[in-house]
């Protein structure tokens, strides 16, 4: 098996600006930085590795989606396309906080 190429795209980081905050909360509300280390890196790793298994289609969209537990939250939804040449786009989240 071929490790695919993943790239973060900008829009990714936009959202995941909208959804935490800058600075760890005093009460341990995780940052951007704190997810992009922590929990980033693993999905990355897991869409490099196992695309095809692990993502599931979003209906009528060309767009597939990565639901997994998270390090800092606690499920993580991550919004991927496929690019021509197999490289994977991350494009967008949502999160589940609890």
């Amino acid at each position: 098996m071929t490790r695919r190429q993943v790239v973060v795209l900008a829009e990714f980081f936009d959202r995941l600006d909208e959804l935490l905050p800058a600075e760890r909360s005093p009460s341990g509300r995780p940052s951007t930085a704190d997810f992009a280390l922590h929990d980033l890196t693993a999905v990355i790793d897991t869409l490099a590795e196992e695309y095809e298994s692990r993502t599931m289609a979003v209906p009528d969209t060309d767009v597939r989606v990565l639901v997994t537990a998270g390090m800092t939250v606690s499920f993580v939804a991550i919004y991927v396309r496929e690019r021509d040449d197999r490289t994977i786009e991350v494009i967008s989240l949502d999160l589940d906080e609890r």
